[in-house]
Order: structure tokens, then C-alpha cells, then sequence
């Protein structure tokens, strides 16, 4: 009987077929990665805008004749509200508005916080179509309606490439961009901000001597857009607490009070609403796109016509009802002290809220993708109108569940109905009653109800594939993996020749059965998904997972004999392959919550420095201080998790972490050449393997104190981290020769170690100094050091795992 795998003898042709087998396993697990990650698209990607929405015309006196929307880009809501160091404003003119015009409050953008998405979701009231991150967040991949195409004329300044996107296309707009090289984020931007007040300035000046823009500037319904950039490029070249940015946040209140007196002297009507406000914050790095508060929390102050005026705090004014934010922050979190707002009452947001409060100030129809609430704590309207403004905000998102329910159940065999709105006209009717007998707090009580009724509804039909597409994919992924472990169970195992040689001729004809039914069973599946319309990556993904179970059932024989051989073992030989899995499992898990939950490495380090500082006391036959560095190593990187992600700038400790490294490099390579005397250190070092070809590499990572600093990869990117933040701070323009420099340095000690010698303490040693260099130049605090002693744990480790390696092969290095 023939015997394969490790524990038998395969012949020439055997291994040849195996090696073929193998190579179109790696080609077929490329591809299913490649198509089930293109998966994430369909399930997470999907666009909300749906075509074919009808407007709904307004039922009331619009409050305002015009617009005024100011958009800080960055601007954070922290930085906006509180004092500075001497207990003063940084938004004078904007604190006096809260205090005594206006209404204020946070709007809470959602992630991605990134500029495109941020103003989509002000100007149309929608959360970013996801497919516009495959251009850059600058294209329209689907056109999609606004405030600004509701309006008779919008006018509007700043960046080239967020006031493009809602006024490119536009015939009724009048607008202007500076060139993209002003964009530089070498010097102080604040600068950008002013373009724009300078620009909305002269159009007004020109409108004195023009009587067709004069006219224009008359009309109702008119929107005027000023996008200031000076806080975002400043967050990313300074960070937000620097001075710069801090001292543009004083700017861009200086623009708000510029334009309010612009406008007012203007017009002279105070029929003007003014809304200020942010698309995102800024991250203490200087950077923004993930959900943290300091990303999604922003300004938000309204003002003018139509707009509500202060009021204080009171128990009737300021409830707890559990309702939560796009960003997962709870209704009415309490108001920082250091604000010294807390007797005003805070009315937050969601951020596409806020276009359902333009539209309504205009006594425009809502943009019909809209999907923001309208927050009636900012309008000042009568009661009649209040439930007209939000039976039309209701009515829009209505037609839209309508109009998705519509065009699914047109492509659906077998539609499932969001059954909660089943009856939705007769509530409307209901509404409208209410209205005519002037119940106008039942029927808000109930067009809000209906609303949000329609606002589930249309996340039920965003996601009504997603139960099946989820269910296919993670078929296909289990489907993998047990494919997988079969052909390694059949090729590097005595399990074929020992327990499946009699069936093997038996499962040969019925493979072909097996075959023709799972063709014919994914072809009905295709058909069905071709009925209704289905987007070809669907198929792709039940194609491709419905042939790994069909080449998994075709080994049913195989399985079969393997649960006898498993059935037939011992009871401990199954309990321990059971414990295997479970922490596997364990692990896995572990890994996914990690991410949101930074805390569980904390509770790891502190459990494995306790079990491994006593496995390693029990194994080690001598006394040693491994078992007590381990757990003090262990216990410190403990308390690295608990500090924030947030880090400030702090040279002086990444310089030192550069030195450190060298001081390891250099301890490491005296070990290495001395490890002769020493039977421990020989066993882990291994002098007896082949030397590297490159005997310099070690001066090349790490030079000999003596040398000069820059003749180091290591000291060079210390000193080129401290050389381009001084750069930056001084608002200097890195130069190109320390671009090329830094990019150099990151690219060429990653592939050193590639030729390092083949001794393990040399080796671990080359691939610690190989990435210390990108880690040096990407680091900017604290955190480098935690990853430095990480790597020097995980060497710790894996010099003791070498040696009790080696005491079975070299026992007479073992001290006595």
C-alpha cells in the first residue's frame, strides 16, 4: 500500500503533482481574496443616492431671503469654544453672537471626517457616497441634488477642490478658487481665509457699478458659501494647539464679524441667516478621517432671520433622552467647564441636519437625498409652520424609502416589505387632519414618528442584501480554509495510505456526480440572482464559493474515514485538538476587539509577564534574571495601552530612542563576537553556521561610536526627524534633498537584513536595526519608545525559545 506525506515516501511523479496542485492553490486563493475583498464595496460601499425623487414644495413663509454659510475647515469644537492661556476668546465677535443673537451648539460629523464628505453632508444633507474614495474624494461618481441647486443664485469662495464639487456644474452659481499652490502647508495659511473674505468683498463693491449682479444679489432664496481653509492646512503643518492654528481660529472669527457687517450694511433688510460652522475637526498629530471626538465634534453657531435667540439653561430646556449622535455620542453630554457655557443652552446636531435647516430658513425644498433631521431649537417660526416644515422634511425622506422599497421590489422574486410603514399614507392622512383642527403638537409627535419610521426604512433597504452577501462570503472563507487543511491532511500526512487507499477508487466515480450537481446548483443560483438584476460581483462571489464546496463534498469519502480515525482516538488526542481551536478562536476574537479596545493589551502583557516570568523560572535549569526581566518587560509595556493615541510632538525622546538602539546594537554585537566563553550565548549565537557575504552590514545599521553620527542609519534618522521639525516649526519648506534622504534611509535598512549573517542573535539583531530607521522617521513621541522595547521583548523571547531549541540538539552545552 502507498504511503504519502511526511510520514511516508512520496515518489518523483508524487511530488511533482504535489508541487503543480500547490501552485494552482496559491493562484485560486489569490484570486477568491482578491474577489471576496472587492465584497467590501458591495456590502459597505453602496451608494445612498437613489434617482427619480420628486422635491417637496414647502407649505410656508420662508423666514430668510438669504444665506450666509461659513464653513472653518478643521476647525475643532474645543479649540473654537474655549479660552486661551490668558482667558480670553479666540472667537470674539462669534461669542458675543452665542451670547446674545444666536443659537449654539456641536455638530457631530461622521466618519470618514475628511473635507468632501463633511460639506456633502452640509450642503446635501447625506453621508458621503462611499464610492466617491475611488477619486480621491474630489469627482462627483454620482450626481446627487443640494441647498445650492435648490437656491435661485449661490455665490461662493475657497478651495479648488470643495467649492467645485457643488458649483461646477451648476448654470445659477457665481463662484472662484485660488490655485492649488497656495495649498502650502510650509507657511502660515490663515492667509487662504482672507482670499476668500477679499473675494466676497470686492463682488460687493463691483455690484455698486454692475446693476444686473446688484439685481442678482437682490433676489430671494440667495446663497452665499464661504469655504475657509486656514485651520485644516494649519492642523496638518502645525498640529491644532499650536499657535498658528490657535491664532487662525482668531481669523476666521475675524472673517465671520467682516462679512456679517458686509452683508448688513449691504442690505439693510435683517432678513440675512448666518450659519458658522465646520466639516471636521483635527486630531492632536494633525490629521483627521477616524471617529474620534476631536474629529467628529465641530462648531456650530446660527443667527439672523428666522433663527432662534439664546437661551438659558433650565430642567425644562435640558433632558437626557438617550438619543445618540451619527458619531455615538449621547444626546446632551455635558458641556466642558473650561467653555464657560454651561448657562446657555447647547442644541447639537447630527452634521446633515444642518442642510434641512438651510433649506428651511430659505423656505426651500430639502435636497432630495437628504437625510438630516431639522432641528427645530433653532428655527423661530410659528407652531403652524414648524409642523409644516417638518411634515416637508418628513414627506422627502418618505419618498426616498418609497422609491428604494419601489425599485427593489421590481427586482426582487421575493420581496421582503419594511412592514413598520406598511400603512404609511393613512398616517399622513391622519397628519393632515391634525393640521386642519390645528393639533399641532400631535401631529409633530407624529410626522417626527413618521420620519423616523422612513429614516429606518431606508437604512433597512441600504442593507437588504447584506444577510446574503455576508452569509456567501463567510461560506466561501470557511470553504477555504477547510480545503486547505483537507489538502494538507492528503499530502503531508500518512492519513491517505494508512485510512483512504480502499475508497479512493469508490470516490473517483462519484466525483463526477458531485460535479454535475454543484454545476447545476450554481447555475440555477446564477439564474436567480440574474433575475433580479444583481450586480456581476454577486455572481462571482456564489461561483467561487460554491466551488469550494463542491471540491470539499468530492472528498467526502476522505472525511468520512477522517471522523472514523477521530472518533476511533483518544479521548485526550481530541480534547487537546478541541483546546487548540477554542483558543485560536480566542485569539481571533482577541485581535478584531483590540482594535476598538486598546485597553485588552494592557491586561495580555500583564497576564503573560505573570505566566511566562514562571514557565520560564520552572524551565530554565540555573539560576537566571530572564524570568524577572520577562515579567518586568511584560508589566511595562503593560501601561503604554493605557495612555492616549493622541501624542505630541516630543523630539528630544525619539532622538534618545535612536541612541538606545545603537547602545542595543553595539551590546548585541559584543555578544555576538565574544559568545566563545559563554556555552548559553554560543548556543543562541551558533558560530558554527555560514557568515553573511557582507561582514560590514553590522557598521552599515549601526556604526562604532568613534565614526561619525551620519555614517549610522539609525543616527542619521534621529537626526533627520529632529532636522525636518525644525524645518517645520520655522515654516521652512523641507528640502528635497532630505525627502530623498528620509526615503532613502526608510527603503534601504529594510532590505539589509535580507543579507545579514545566518546566526540567530545576528539575525534578530539586523531586522531590529533594519526597521528602526521608518520607525524613527514616522514617530514623533512616546510611542516609539513603547515599540522599542516591544522588539526587544519579542528578541528577549525568541533567544530563549533558540536555546531551549538547542538543548536538545547541543546538551552538553547545558551548564551543570
Amino acid at each position: 500500500m502507498r504511503s504519502d506525506g511526511i510520514l511516508g515516501n512520496k515518489d518523483g511523479k508524487g511530488r511533482k503533482w504535489l508541487r503543480r496542485r500547490e501552485r494552482w492553490l496559491v493562484v485560486l486563493g489569490v484570486i477568491l481574496h482578491a474577489v471576496y475583498m472587492l465584497s467590501i464595496v458591495d456590502i459597505y460601499f453602496k451608494t445612498p443616492i437613489v434617482h427619480g425623487v420628486d422635491p417637496v414644495t414647502p407649505r410656508f413663509a420662508a423666514p430668510a431671503k438669504r444665506l450666509v454659510l461659513l464653513v472653518a475647515d478643521g476647525l475643532r469644537a474645543d479649540k473654537f469654544f474655549e479660552p486661551d492661556a490668558e482667558g480670553n476668546h479666540r472667537a470674539p465677535f462669534l461669542r458675543s453672537i452665542i451670547e446674545t443673537q444666536g443659537r449654539w451648539g456641536v455638530s457631530h460629523a461622521r466618519p470618514p471626517t475628511e473635507s468632501r464628505p463633511g460639506h456633502v453632508a452640509l450642503i446635501a444633507g447625506f453621508y458621503e457616497d462611499p464610492s466617491a474614495v475611488t477619486k480621491g474624494w474630489k469627482a462627483n461618481p454620482v450626481e446627487f441634488d443640494s441647498v445650492f441647486n435648490r437656491s435661485r443664485h449661490t455665490i461662493s469662495f475657497g478651495s479648488p477642490d470643495i467649492v467645485p464639487i457643488f458649483c461646477g456644474a451648476l448654470q445659477h452659481t457665481t463662484w472662484d478658487t485660488y490655485p492649488h499652490e497656495f495649498e502650502d502647508f510650509a507657511t502660515d495659511a490663515s492667509f487662504l481665509d482672507m482670499w476668500s473674505l477679499d473675494k466676497f468683498q470686492s463682488l460687493l463693491n463691483r455690484s455698486r457699478e454692475d446693476p444686473k449682479l446688484k439685481e442678482l444679489l437682490q433676489q430671494d432664496n440667495l446663497v452665499v458659501f464661504l469655504h475657509l481653509l486656514g485651520c485644516d492646512s494649519n492642523g496638518h503643518a502645525h498640529r491644532p494647539y499650536s499657535s498658528i492654528y490657535l491664532n487662525n481660529v482668531k481669523v476666521v472669527d475675524h472673517v465671520a464679524e467682516s462679512v456679517y457687517n458686509l452683508v448688513q450694511d449691504y442690505f439693510k433688510d435683517n432678513r440675512t441667516a448666518y450659519i458658522f460652522t465646520a466639516d471636521h475637526g483635527m486630531s492632536d498629530k494633525g490629521s483627521h478621517g477616524d471617529g474620534h471626538p476631536s474629529n467628529t465634534d465641530t462648531p456650530l453657531v446660527a443667527w439672523g432671520a428666522g433663527v432662534k435667540y439664546p437661551r438659558p439653561i433650565s430642567s425644562s430646556n435640558h433632558s437626557d433622552c438617550g438619543f445618540r449622535f451619527v458619531d455615538d455620542h449621547v444626546h446632551d453630554a455635558p458641556t466642558p467647564v473650561e467653555w464657560r457655557l454651561h448657562e446657555i443652552e447647547r442644541v447639537d446636531v447630527n452634521q446633515a441636519d444642518i442642510a434641512p435647516l438651510m433649506s428651511t430658513l430659505l423656505g426651500l425644498p430639502c435636497p432630495v437625498n437628504s437625510v438630516g433631521s431639522l432641528p427645530l431649537d433653532y428655527i423661530n417660526m410659528t407652531k403652524a409652520d414648524k409642523v409644516e416644515a417638518v411634515l416637508s422634511n418628513t414627506k422627502e425622506i418618505l419618498n426616498q424609502f418609497l422609491r428604494k422599497s419601489y425599485i427593489k421590489q421590481s427586482n426582487s422574486l421575493y420581496f421582503k416589505p419594511f412592514k413598520p410603514l406598511s400603512h404609511y399614507s393613512s398616517i399622513l392622512d391622519k397628519i393632515e387632519g391634525l393640521i386642519s383642527a390645528r393639533d399641532y403638537d400631535t401631529a409633530m409627535d407624529l410626522s417626527q414618528n413618521l420620519r423616523s419610521l422612513a429614516l429606518q426604512g431606508l437604512h433597512y433597504f441600504q442593507t437588504y442584501d447584506w444577510l446574503m452577501l455576508m452569509s456567501v462570503i463567510t461560506l466561501g472563507y470557511v470553504g477555504w480554509m477547510i480545503y486547505l487543511v483537507l489538502h494538507v491532511l492528503q499530502s503531508y500526512t500518512s492519513l491517505p495510505g494508512n485510512t483512504f487507499g480502499m475508497e479512493q477508487a469508490v470516490q473517483k466515480n462519484n466525483c463526477g456526480k458531485i460535479y454535475l450537481y454543484g454545476s447545476m446548483v450554481t447555475g440555477m443560483l446564477c439564474l436567480l440572482l440574474l433575475l433580479e438584476q444583481s450586480p456581476p460581483l454577486y455572481h462571482a462571489y456564489m461561483i467561487m464559493t460554491s466551488f469550494l464546496w463542491v471540491q470539499i463534498i468530492s472528498e467526502y469519502q476522505f472525511i468520512k474515514t477522517l471522523w472514523k480515525h477521530l472518533s476511533g482516538s483518544r479521548m485526550n488526542y481530541n480534547i487537546k485538538l478541541l483546546a487548540t481551536a477554542a483558543v485560536s478562536v480566542f485569539i481571533l476574537e482577541f485581535l478584531v476587539n483590540s482594535f476598538t479596545e486598546r485597553k485588552l493589551y494592557t491586561w495580555f502583557f500583564f497576564i503573560a509577564g505573570a505566566t511566562a516570568s514562571c514557565y520560564l523560572f520552572i524551565s530554565i535549569p540555573w539560576r537566571s534574571g530572564i524570568p524577572i526581566y520577562v515579567c518586568i518587560a511584560c508589566w511595562f509595556l503593560s501601561l503604554f495601552t493605557l495612555m492616549p493615541a493622541e501624542i505630541p510632538d516630543n523630539n528630544q525622546l525619539v532622538v534618545s530612542s535612536g541612541v538606545i538602539i545603537i547602545i542595543i546594537g553595539i551590546i548585541a554585537r559584543w555578544l555576538d563576537l565574544h559568545a566563545g566563553g559563554r556555552k548559553y550565548w554560543l548556543s543562541i549565537c551558533n558560530c558554527k553556521l555560514k557568515s553573511s557575504k557582507f561582514s560590514s552590514l553590522f557598521y552599515l545599521q549601526v556604526h562604532i561610536i568613534t565614526s561619525l553620527p551620519l555614517s549610522s542609519l539609525v543616527a542619521l534618522s534621529s537626526v533627520m526627524v529632529y532636522l525636518s521639525t525644525v524645518h517645520r516649526t520655522e515654516k521652512r519648506e523641507l528640502l528635497t534633498s532630505h525627502q530623498l534622504i528620509n526615503w532613502f534611509v526608510a527603503g534601504f535598512s529594510m532590505v539589509l537584513p535580507l543579507f545579514s549573517e545566518n546566526s540567530l542573535l545576528s539575525r534578530l539583531m539586523s531586522i531590529f536595526l533594519g526597521f528602526a530607521p521608518p520607525f524613527l522617521l514616522l514617530s514623533i513621541g512616546w510611542f516609539y519608545s513603547m515599540l522599542l522595547f516591544l522588539e526587544r521583548e519579542i528578541l528577549q523571547a525568541l533567544l530563549v525559545l533558540r536555546f531551549h531549541l538547542s538543548i536538545g540538539s547541543l546538551p552538553s552545552l547545558v551548564p551543570s
